[in-house]
């Protein structure tokens, strides 16, 4: 029972989230499609939010009404400030023309939690929700490199409990990840979970309701890589100008 509560509530959330990054509008065929999830459970879900008041239907598509875009306005500015990490979102993303990205760790995973789509006609696609592993992940080793030697050791021990062979090659594999990080200041890979793609992010100088978060810019490797000098002065920029002052209501 509880784990059919956990997984309706998952995918409620990821619907919303759906209509939040890919578009304001669309079939059940299309968002069964897009989630994986079986037609009829979707069909189910959507009438389920329609009655609510979450979802509008007309012309066989379904669609967020105002009710959506009113939910965590109270604790939006609690959270992430007055506006100015949107601006850096912003601003980075409208400098490079590349996908950008907020992501935060949460116990042993990573979860992207905002995303402005690519303007560039190369480009890299990643829907918000998405969760990564902590010791398994370019974005991971990120906030790893801000940890202590014996943190990451820890983090890997919880990640491979009974497998000290793997614990031993992981904990290799991202001490060199994360010595590469402190050097440069920030994240720099093409070694991500979509085939081609690449990541440069950077650790943003404050907690954010005392969550550690990271903006980031992902795009096709080869691209990412050659524009890397470019990317990380237009975000050290755009975070100095924006969240360098102290921010009111940041833990």
């Amino acid at each position: 029972m509880q784990q059919d509560q956990a997984r309706s509530i998952k995918r409620t959330l990821e619907v919303l989230e759906y209509f939040d990054a890919e578009k304001t509008s669309a079939s059940v065929g299309e968002i069964a499609r897009e989630l994986g999830y079986p037609q009829s459970s979707t069909s189910i879900l959507l009438k389920s939010l329609l009655n609510l008041g979450y979802l509008a239907y007309d012309n066989r598509t379904y669609r967020p009404t105002a009710r959506v875009a009113l939910l965590g306005r109270g604790i939006r500015s609690h959270i992430l400030g007055d506006g100015n990490l949107m601006a850096t979102l912003e601003e980075v993303s409208q400098k490079t023309g590349e996908m950008i990205f907020l992501a935060s760790p949460a116990g042993l995973s990573v979860h992207y939690i905002y995303v402005i789509p690519a303007t560039n006609p190369l480009r890299m696609h990643l829907r918000a929700g998405a969760v990564r592993p902590l010791t398994g992940s370019s974005t991971g080793h990120l906030f790893l490199s801000d940890r202590t030697d014996a943190e990451i050791s820890d983090a890997i021990e919880r990640t491979h409990p009974d497998d000290a062979g793997a614990r031993a090659a992981k904990q290799e594999e991202v001490m060199k990840a994360v010595r590469r990080i402190r050097k440069l200041g920030y994240l720099l890979s093409t070694q991500t979970v979509t085939n081609g793609g690449g990541v440069l992010a950077m650790l943003l100088p404050q907690k954010f309701d005392g969550q550690p978060m990271a903006v980031c810019i992902g795009g096709v490797g080869s691209v990412v890589m050659d524009n890397a000098e470019r990317y990380s002065r237009v975000m050290r920029d755009a975070i100095t100008r924006h969240l360098a002052p102290p921010l009111s209501r940041v833990a």
